[in-house]
């Protein structure tokens, strides 16, 4: 495995989140969302035992970021986020040596050793929410999740990615007969709220395909949506739009609580 990029959601989920990417002598967690063991546990699980070198963190909801501190204090390394981000959740970190944190403009493009990554807006109610795309060689890897609308913005740029992951939040019958308040439904429902399983389907349509070997649904609502609905309504979507006979690639969910497959380019 050491000469591939690895690409694994450990943890996907609003229970939390958290994500590796590996090349060589360059690994990134990306969110902090879960606790240190359920990481290490996770790590153990897929046999992955090298070194991490940066924790990368897309926004400031603690299923994204609670843990960013703990993981500072047992890894030793940097935490990259942007400066809104930062500026929100500092306070509830406990002790971080602001030495090694590396603020960022969302927008901007950084290197982590051997590893590329450009980052770009993303509409959610957040403080100012990032996306990911990573490059190692000429692969490309795209994290967009937490994204409240069908973007033109976002989809260029998670265009011609060879993995992607991106949200599939909630079924929208399941979220409007739901537990839910009312005041929760609208919010996720609204511009900066969550894809709906519809809205995932569509964003997949406005993308170029040819490259991708993998699409990992993620961040599915655990009340709110089920990973036979998400996959199904999804992949119903697209084989009507014949989706399927342009390309191939694989369609999964990506899991809450357990490290899903994992992508080797």
């Amino acid at each position: 495995m050491s000469d591939k990029l690895i690409f694994c959601p450990l943890y996907s989920g609003s229970s939390g989140n958290s994500i590796l990417i590996s090349y060589k002598d360059t690994t990134i967690i990306v969110d902090a969302g879960v606790s240190f063991k359920k990481l290490v546990q996770a790590l153990e699980k897929i046999g992955f035992n090298k070194k991490i070198d940066a924790i990368l963190l897309s926004h400031d909801h603690s299923d994204h970021v609670k843990c960013a501190g703990i993981y500072f204090r047992k890894l030793n390394v940097p935490i990259i986020t942007n400066h809104k981000t930062w500026e929100s959740i500092k306070r509830f970190l406990g002790k971080v040596d602001e030495s090694y944190v590396k603020l960022i403009e969302t927008g901007t493009s950084f290197s982590v050793g051997s590893i590329g990554v450009d980052t770009f807006s993303i509409p959610h109610d957040a403080s100012d929410p990032m996306g990911f795309c990573f490059y190692v060689k000429n692969k490309k890897v795209s994290i967009c999740t937490d994204v409240g609308h069908v973007n033109d913005s976002v989809a260029t740029m998670i265009d011609f990615s060879d993995i992607i992951l991106l949200e599939s939040n909630h079924d929208v019958e399941m979220l409007m007969f739901g537990p839910y308040p009312y005041h929760l439904k609208q919010r996720i429902k609204s511009d900066k709220g969550h894809l709906s399983n519809e809205q995932a389907a569509q964003m997949i349509l406005k993308l170029n395909l040819e490259r991708t070997k993998r699409i990992y649904l993620g961040h599915l609502s655990e009340e709110n949506n089920h990973p036979d609905v998400a996959l199904m309504t999804v992949k119903s979507i697209l084989k009507e739009k014949g989706v399927f006979d342009s390309f191939d690639f694989g369609l999964e969910v990506a899991q809450r609580y357990e490290p899903s497959l994992c992508s080797l380019l």
